[in-house]
């Protein structure tokens, strides 16, 4: 029975995946704020930014703290200093253009400094700057960083270049579906545009039903009066000659259904009629 609870309790594989995409963020963007300009104002949050900061100086206290280690180095203590500084003054910097009116996302990934290379259209294309590139110039700057300078802070960036591909990878598979979402859409009102037009209009077998059939309740308009007013407005149309020319615009056709014909020729024109068409020529 408790292993068929923990069974239960078990989170699925798409559930760990998303875990796993929503840390990436974490250790993405504490090299994003190096390598990217206009960083979105709620990417910078201040949970992120500290948070991260106070984790490398666990860890740098941790690798001190083991056998066999040297310290971190003067370069590694000083960076998780340094992210705070620079996220806050991007974040402060974004906020000043949203109050100046700018409209940019507050969630932006930013800009790559490496858009501003000659680099061909195909590199270009489908955020392939920002899914490969930018995680690739991180990873190899890592290994010469190694090198020279600190390693466990070389090791961190070659991580959190890792976490920043698979961050990207996920924006950009969240996007695809949504203008994949938007096509399926369109597709599926084609079908339903074509389904409302077969099925449209009189049903085989349809008949005006009586007042009796409808248990007296009346249902749109009498088919007496629907025909007078269809022969009515048949003879105006005829009787009312209509200009279509660029000088004289086109003049409006009117129905009065209770007009009594005057004896000896056509009934006057309403007063609406005669406003609207000041121009219109005068009936015989």
């Amino acid at each position: 029975m408790p292993s068929q609870t923990q069974q239960n309790q078990d989170l699925t594989l798409s559930e760990k995946m998303k875990i796993v995409q929503y840390l990436a963020i974490f250790p993405a963007l504490t090299i994003m704020v190096f390598m990217r300009r206009k960083v979105g104002f709620r990417m910078l949050t201040p949970t992120r930014l500290i948070s991260m900061a106070f984790f490398l100086w666990i860890i740098g206290d941790l690798i001190g703290m083991l056998p066999f280690t040297q310290p971190p180095g003067f370069i590694y203590d000083r960076f998780p200093l340094l992210l705070i500084v620079v996220g806050f003054l991007e974040r402060y910097r974004r906020w000043k253009e949203l109050c100046n009116g700018e409209r940019w996302h507050t969630l932006s990934p930013g800009i790559s400094y490496i858009e501003f290379l000659p680099l061909p259209p195909m590199l270009r294309a489908h955020r392939r700057i920002y899914r490969f590139l930018d995680p690739l110039a991180c990873f190899v700057f890592s290994m010469f960083f190694g090198v020279f300078f600190s390693q466990p802070l070389a090791r961190w960036f070659a991580f959190s270049s890792f976490c920043l591909f698979i961050f990207e990878q996920t924006l950009f598979e969240k996007q695809l579906d949504r203008d994949l979402d938007i096509l399926d859409g369109l597709v599926a009102a084609e079908v339903q545009t074509e389904t409302v037009e077969h099925f449209a209009g009189p049903q085989p077998g349809e008949k005006q039903r009586s007042i009796e059939e409808t248990a007296g309740i009346p249902i749109g308009v009498a088919f007496d009066i629907h025909r007078q007013i269809e022969l009515r407005r048949a003879r105006e149309r005829a009787a009312a000659p209509v200009n279509l020319t660029k000088e004289t615009p086109p003049l409006r056709q009117y129905v009065q259904v209770n007009v009594v014909a005057a004896p000896g020729g056509l009934a006057s024109p309403p007063d609406n009629m005669v406003k609207d068409a000041p121009d219109s020529p005068a009936q015989p």
